[in-house]
């Protein structure tokens, strides 16, 4: 897949869908839960994206890890095996939706930040954390898994940590910080700095998600003056900062097609949607970007 030469489309929000469907979802286990009682929901959301264009789809795996089940109350020994479990039933229902659909569409397997992403003061360091994410890693080091997409990663450290212990493995990595400012990483640190000592290290494409469209447009550009690697963008879609309690009025379809091509102009080559976002987007965006001139 050379991300450099065309537009890659992710897909959109694993967590919005399900609520729309009628699940509610508390910390620290948050879409693992869907994962456990109705994969089958989990699936028809892959499967609506999958016809509405999307050319990657991302595992249900951001909290069916050992540190969410640990942090949950499960003893070490039931948070692994729930964490292999349950992360292997992610990877195995976004194989079979993509079989089903006889489509040639990729998989990421996708990873965050062990504690919450708005809370970085949870970040219990890299001595700690490592055996919890190299745990994680193991199991979406999987013969179907195409990439490692780590997603609202809220300060370099963390970031660093997964990207080196990912790079141990056979996929590549990609990596998405959470932002505060379209300059600014979630817990303070620098996005430009972290990008480019990213790059470096060996990440194989960076960008943002979970931030506003208008701080991700700005951020895009920053990141393509800094690094010469594939950029990504995976916006929230509410006019309101993430740090609300509610979005706010979420962006219609046809609006976030005409925000991808500003965002392919500015510099993303790897886009999809954040919080806010279903199906609906990701089909006027693939409308707008591969049946139109850009």
């Amino acid at each position: 897949m050379d991300t450099q030469a065309e537009i890659v489309l992710l897909d959109s929000a694993m967590g919005t869908r399900l609520e729309e469907m009628g699940l509610t979802f508390t910390e620290p286990l948050w879409t693992a839960k869907a994962v456990e009682s109705h994969i089958d929901k989990v699936m028809a959301i892959h499967k609506e994206n999958i016809d509405a264009g999307a050319q990657i789809i991302t595992t249900a795996s951001t909290r069916t890890t050992p540190f969410a089940y640990h942090k949950a109350g499960y003893s070490g020994v039931e948070s692994h095996t729930l964490a292999r479990n349950f992360t292997t039933k992610t990877i195995r229902a976004a194989q079979k939706s993509i079989k089903d659909s006889g489509k040639d569409v990729k998989i990421a397997g996708c990873i965050t930040t062990l504690g919450e992403c708005l809370k970085p003061e949870e970040y219990p360091g890299g001595i700690f954390g490592r055996p919890w994410h190299d745990a994680q890693l193991d199991v979406l080091d999987d013969k179907n898994v195409d990439v490692i997409l780590a997603e609202s990663i809220n300060g370099f450290r963390e970031a660093k940590l997964i990207t080196d212990l990912a790079l141990k493995r056979t996929k590549p990595i990609w990596l998405c910080f959470l932002l505060k400012d379209e300059a600014t990483i979630w817990n303070g640190d620098d996005l430009v700095t972290s990008a480019v000592k990213l790059e470096k290290i060996g990440v194989s494409a960076v960008g943002v998600n979970c931030t506003t469209t208008q701080a991700s447009l700005k951020a895009i550009k920053l990141l393509k003056a800094a690094v010469s690697i594939p950029i990504i963008v995976l916006p929230n879609l509410g006019k309101s900062t993430v740090k609300s309690k509610k979005m706010g009025a979420i962006m219609p379809p046809d609006q976030f097609a005409e925000w991808t091509k500003k965002a392919v102009k500015a510099g993303a080559t790897i886009i999809g949607a954040c919080g806010g976002s279903n199906a609906e987007h990701i089909k006027h965006a693939h409308d707008a970007l591969f049946k139109a001139p850009v």
